[in-house]
């Protein structure tokens, strides 16, 4: 069969339709963002694709109570390529582990690596694995002593993660303007409960509890970090004794450690860990991971940390040089040759700036696709189905072509490929485009358009195709519009900066515009403002430096997801000009599906109280705390208030299917007989935030959140929808929101990390119109961005380069849009 025939396709926002998609073609779906794409490319195509494959090779089918469409003729098995599949939380994986070169690598060392006797450290004759000076028998090294996640291979001091946790003096202190009474009940849940004992060290080292940290006598300070080291006479008042109690007090990090290492809460290890924990670098193993009998088993004067740790095109040309001097066996030159071959996919896909230690974590959506990709390229197979979300993501318009190349050898090989995308270049290159719409939400869900790139453009019904036909046209910044650089323009500058890549970068960041930092991936923009500026604002907005903090707001530093970086380089200058931070980043809002966006997003407690102020739940004697799925007052018995159940068929396969007590609603059903403005609880969390901005309009403590939320294009998304199913993009565009939403003065800086992903053109519209207004209302807009759109409507522009990894780290172009354009040294300037 030569296509693939949907009927009757129903999920979430799509209408029940019909359509029928070419195979072995490459094909586009498009439409505005909610419109339905991802449903039907995913939720039905991906899912009754990998449901069938699955039945074909003896896996239990999928218990559903009803199909989500009618019939799917034509299906072969599919792949999918997604942000939200590729998200990965475990720091052990790496680019080296996920894409199976590290376990190459370890082969290598292990057949080819020079041996040393670890008595006199001279090498060892290898064809008697004896040591010529002192005669001491050496066993060859297995694959496992290479590991940085085998006992036998970690560095032990860090088990192998190359960095270590330590409970610091600032990650205890954050604020040195607080008195230890405020720094104490600020440790709530760790070490507030040795507020009594705190409150009476003044009787024994005379001092008033009420001088700020920093005026501390040092005595005092190292007191209540480490201890007294001595019996002091506490007067203590308890239900079982009161009088004196004389012990040692044992200081705030000594309790802090223990509880550590005793708390049987891992809510608290966490606490701890998120707040009052800090990474450096592992002085062991230098942050290589691997022991040091791993580190002294070489090829060319290096071991497989120190490769590890190389760009993956540095990699490339140092393996690209070893001689059969180096590489004696027909094994190790098979296996170099297959390692190669991986770097050089990796190079294909646009990430040879990584390295094989880069912890997966902390890839964004679009690396973490591409390098999924690039494991799915390595199999070869054909008559597939692949699916992938937005591959363009994250990437510069200059290395969108190698990713075009690499769809187009699939597809030669004979496989179908099915792109979600919004960009042009990509649309361009399609077979065939499939545009849904033609709004999003409950305005969408239906086929506007099928045909080609030349057909859409005559289809007024669609907005891609008027947008394509440039009849719609994006705003455009004009110079009276514009902002220059001049006299009164104050500046907030990063000196020294040599985290990751960086080059001893100095550069001024114009205040009160919006400023993007463009460049190709792994020049060092996120290098220069995430992990250099964000870290060296975070202590001066948290202690308050020299500003009255009274003046300031409270929440004058605000990072969502906060992550301390391992490392970071440089000075910043003129953040006093600032009166806060806000730093939106494309981190999981929440990885439990319990969390949801009306929690995060702090509307859900109120939407619960208005529950519980109707007649009915008045008269039922319910309180807000009934209509939470998490309470044990009304959530559902069976499942717990998840609204599914885990269904574990063998022990290699589970499912999660609707709950059969609750249907999948979470509550008790005597909950959801309350209802507000006609709708349950059950019905709220289903809505999308359109139809419950309609819904709680007269509430404004509710619609202003959602109302923005709705401005960004995110009025497609439930309630309810479970945290870890978003996006990186739509999780960003909802703390975005959140801040937004927040009665704030101007002069903020808002740092933002690629806040185009996922949306369509006409969303990107109102993103625009939405940070314009920022920067109005007297705020500055720093944006790390590929979106030419946006980087065309930015007041200024700083571009990194010249490449990606150590090729990168300079700042080779700044100016304004125009002059960035003229600038010959500009990589970004010709697609301006």
């Amino acid at each position: 069969m030569d296509k693939i025939k949907v009927v009757g396709a129903r999920i979430h926002n799509l209408k029940n339709i019909d359509v029928n998609i070419p195979k072995g073609k490459i094909v586009l779906i498009t439409g505005v963002s909610g419109s339905g794409k991802s449903s039907l490319a995913f939720d039905i195509l991906f899912d009754e694709g990998m449901n069938r494959y699955l039945q074909s090779i003896g896996f239990p089918p999928k218990f559903e109570d009803e199909k989500p469409f009618d019939i799917i003729e034509g299906l072969s098995p599919t792949v999918a390529v997604e942000q939200r599949t590729t998200r990965v939380f475990n720091p052990r994986s790496t680019v080296g582990t996920k894409t199976g070169i590290y376990s190459l690598l370890r082969m290598l060392f292990a057949m080819e690596g020079i041996l040393i006797c670890p008595i006199c450290k001279e090498p060892v004759n290898e064809a008697t694995l004896e040591c010529n000076l002192c005669g001491m028998i050496v066993d060859r090294k297995q694959i496992k002593h290479f590991s940085f996640n085998e006992p036998s291979g970690m560095c032990l001091e860090c088990k192998g993660r190359g960095y270590k946790m330590f409970i610091t003096e600032e990650m205890i202190v954050q604020d040195y303007n607080r008195t230890l009474i405020e720094i104490t009940k600020a440790g709530s849940g760790v070490f507030a409960d040795q507020i009594r004992f705190v409150e009476q060290l003044p009787n024994f080292y005379h001092f008033d509890i009420n001088t700020p940290f920093k005026d501390l006598p040092e005595e005092v300070k190292q007191v209540y970090l480490y201890g007294s080291g001595k019996k002091l006479k506490f007067q203590w008042e308890s239900k079982t004794f009161s009088g004196e109690l004389a012990r040692v007090f044992e200081g705030i990090i000594p309790h802090v450690r223990r509880a550590l290492a005793e708390s049987k809460s891992d809510y608290r290890k966490h606490k701890i860990h998120k707040n009052f924990m800090a990474k450096k670098k592992c002085e062991e193993c230098n942050g290589y991971r691997i022991n040091d009998q791993a580190r002294e088993i070489k090829i060319r004067e290096k071991h497989i940390g120190e490769l590890a740790m190389m760009p993956i095109d540095d990699l490339k040309d140092f393996l690209e040089t070893l001689t059969d001097k180096e590489i004696k066996s027909l094994q190790g030159k098979s296996i170099l040759e297959s390692i190669l071959q991986g770097l050089n996919r990796l190079i294909h896909v646009g990430l040879k700036y990584l390295n094989l230690h880069r912890s997966l974590p902390t890839l964004s959506g679009g690396e973490l696709q591409r390098l999924s990709l690039m494991t799915h390229l390595d199999a070869g197979l054909d008559s597939l189905i692949y699916i992938l979300d937005e591959p363009s993501m994250s990437l510069h318009e200059s290395e969108k072509e190698s990713l075009i190349n690499i769809l187009k050898q699939l597809k030669q090989l004979g496989n179908t490929v099915i792109i979600v995308e919004h960009d042009k270049r990509f649309i361009n290159i399609a077979d065939e485009i499939i545009d849904i719409g033609p709004g999003a939400g409950v305005n969408g869900g239906q086929i506007v358009f099928q045909g080609s790139v030349n057909e859409i453009k005559k289809i007024k019904e669609s907005l891609t195709g008027q947008f394509l036909a440039k009849n719609i046209i994006l705003p455009k910044k004009s110079d009276e519009d514009r902002r220059f650089i001049n006299s009164n323009t104050k500046f907030i500058t990063i000196e020294n900066a040599n985290t990751n890549n960086l080059k001893n970068v100095k550069v001024d960041i114009p205040l009160g515009m919006m400023v993007g930092i463009a460049g190709v991936s792994g020049s060092g923009k996120s290098s220069l403002v995430l992990d250099t500026l964000v870290p060296l604002l975070k202590p001066l907005f948290k202690r308050g430096g020299k500003k009255d903090t009274k003046k300031r707001n409270d929440n004058a530093y605000n990072e969502e997801n906060d992550e301390d970086i391992l490392e970071y380089s440089g000075n910043v200058e003129g953040w006093e000009n600032l009166d806060g931070t806000v730093v939106v980043n494309q981190k999981p809002i929440s990885r439990v599906k319990t969390s949801t966006p009306c929690s995060y997003i702090g509307i859900w407690d109120k939407v619960r109280d208005l529950f519980a102020k109707t007649a009915e739940a008045k008269k039922r004697n319910y309180k807000a705390g009934h209509f939470s799925y998490n309470s044990e007052n009304g959530r559902c018995p069976v499942c717990k208030g998840s609204g599914e159940q885990d269904l574990q068929i063998s022990f290699l396969s589970s499912f999660s299917i609707p709950c059969k007590e609750c249907k999948g609603l979470r509550y008790k059903p005597e909950i959801l007989e309350v209802v507000y403005k006609g709708k349950s609880i059950a019905e709220v969390l289903d809505m999308t935030v359109s139809e419950a901005l309609e819904l709680f309009k007269t509430q404004s403590n509710i619609s202003n959140v959602l109302e923005v939320l709705n401005d960004i294009g995110m009025g497609y998304i439930t309630l309810g929808q479970p945290a870890p199913t978003l996006s990186g993009g739509e999780a960003q565009r909802i703390k975005l929101a959140k801040e937004l939403g927040k009665i704030r003065k101007g002069n903020s800086l808002y740092i933002l990390d690629e806040p185009t992903v996922g949306l369509s053109f006409y969303d990107v519209v109102k993103l625009i119109e939405l940070l314009e207004k920022l920067v109005q209302d007297g705020n500055s807009v720093v944006i790390i961005e590929h979106d030419l759109k946006i980087l065309s409507y930015c007041d200024y522009i700083i571009e990194l380069g010249p490449e990606g990894g150590p090729k990168g780290g300079k700042v080779i172009a700044e100016g304004t849009p125009d002059e960035i354009k003229q600038n010959l040294k500009s990589k970004s300037g010709p697609y301006l």
